[in-house]
C-alpha cells in the first residue's frame, strides 16, 4: 500500500512538472494586429514569436560572456577562450543584441556592462575588452555566473530581450558552479558552457545541464553559433512551429531565428475571414497555439506594408521560409 501511494505521489509530481513545462510554451502574432481589415488582393506577410522558456518571444538578446581568467587558464586556455568569445560575438544578430563581459578567477568583475553591438564602434570595444583579458589567480566559476546574472537582471538589461550567458572555462573550480547555474535558470536566464582544451567535461556539462543550456567545446562552436543565428536551434527552447494558412495548407516547421521569431510567406487577402493558426512545440512535445484573424473586404488592393516583410530579431538568412517540405492537411 505504501509503495502504491508513493507511486501515485510520483505520478502527481510528474503531472505538475509537465504542466509547468506546458505553461512555458508560448506563441504570439506580432503583426499585423488581430482583426485588421484589408482590401481583397492585399499582400500581407504576418510575423510572430514563439518561446518555451517562460517568456513571450524575444525582440532581442542580452548575452553575458563569462570568461575564466584563473591561473589554470594560462597559455592556450585563455587564448582559446578569447577566440571562442570573439567568434560568438561575430555570430550574433548585430542590430538586436547587447553583450556584457564578465571575468572571474577567485572572484568576478564586470569588464564590460551590457552594451549594444551597434554601432560598429561598440562591437569593436567589446572585442577589445575580450582581448585585454589575462590569466592569473584561483578559480571560482560560481562567482562569474552570479555576476553575470546580476548584469542580465539589472538596470542595463533590456526588457523583452532573451537573457543568456555563456561560461567559457577549463572547469577547474572550487564550490559547485552548477548550483549558481540553476539559480540563474530560475531567474529566466539560459546558461551555456564552453570548455577550453583539456577542460573538466563533467563540470562543464553539469553547468549547462543545470542552466538549461548547451555544452560544447572551444574547438567546435558550430552548435552554439547555429543556435544564436537560428539555423541549428534557438535560444528560446522551441523545437518547431507549424502554421495553418487560411486555405487549410500547413507549413510544417517554419523557419525561426535564434530568438523564436518567424515570418510567413506573403498571403493575398481573400474576401471575408482569413485565419492563420500558429502552433509552437518544445522538445518534450508541449505546445501552445495562437489564432490571427484578418478580414478581407471588397475594394482596391492596398499597397503591401513593407514592415510585414521585416523579421524582428533578424537571423533568417535569405528569408528561407521552410525547413521541411510544405504539406497539405
Amino acid at each position: 500500500m505504501k509503495k502504491f501511494l508513493l507511486l501515485l505521489a510520483m505520478l502527481a509530481a510528474t503531472c505538475l512538472i509537465s504542466g509547468t513545462a506546458f505553461a512555458d510554451v508560448s506563441v504570439d502574432w506580432v503583426s499585423p494586429a488581430d482583426g485588421s481589415t484589408y482590401a481583397v488582393g492585399t499582400s500581407v506577410a504576418p510575423t510572430g514569436q514563439a518561446s518555451a522558456v517562460g517568456t513571450t518571444g524575444g525582440t532581442g538578446l542580452d548575452l553575458a560572456l563569462v570568461i575564466d581568467t584563473s591561473g589554470s587558464m594560462g597559455g592556450s586556455g585563455i587564448a582559446s577562450a578569447k577566440a571562442a568569445a570573439i567568434a560568438l560575438v561575430n555570430a550574433l544578430p548585430q542590430a538586436t543584441t547587447s553583450v556584457a563581459i564578465i571575468r572571474f578567477s577567485s572572484s568576478a568583475s564586470t569588464v564590460r556592462t551590457l552594451t549594444p553591438l551597434t554601432p560598429v564602434t561598440n562591437k569593436a570595444a567589446i572585442i577589445t575588452a575580450i582581448n585585454s583579458l589575462h590569466a592569473g589567480g584561483g578559480t571560482y566559476i560560481g562567482s562569474g555566473i552570479t555576476a553575470a546574472q546580476a548584469q542580465l537582471t539589472g538596470s542595463n538589461a533590456t526588457s523583452g530581450h532573451v537573457k543568456t550567458m555563456v561560461v567559457l572555462s577549463d572547469g577547474v573550480s572550487s564550490g559547485t558552479p552548477a548550483n549558481q547555474a540553476a539559480l540563474a535558470k530560475g531567474a529566466g536566464i539560459t546558461v551555456h558552457a564552453v570548455g577550453v582544451p583539456g577542460h573538466n567535461i563533467a563540470q562543464m556539462t553539469a553547468i549547462a545541464a543545470s542552466g538549461g543550456g548547451v555544452y560544447t567545446n572551444a574547438n567546435d562552436l558550430s552548435t552554439l553559433e547555429t543556435i544564436f543565428n537560428g539555423t541549428g536551434g534557438n535560444l528560446v527552447g522551441i523545437d518547431h512551429v507549424d502554421i495553418v494558412l487560411p486555405d487549410g495548407t500547413t507549413i510544417s516547421d517554419i523557419a525561426i531565428d535564434g530568438l523564436g521569431n518567424f515570418i510567413l510567406p506573403a498571403w493575398i487577402i481573400e474576401l471575408g475571414t482569413n485565419e492563420f493558426t500558429a502552433t509552437a512545440y518544445d522538445s518534450a512535445g508541449n505546445s501552445a497555439s495562437a489564432l490571427l484573424t484578418l478580414n478581407g473586404q471588397a475594394g482596391n488592393p492596398a499597397v503591401p506594408e513593407p514592415s510585414t516583410f521585416i523579421l524582428l530579431g533578424g537571423g533568417l538568412a535569405g528569408l528561407a521560409f521552410y525547413r521541411r517540405k510544405k504539406s497539405v492537411k
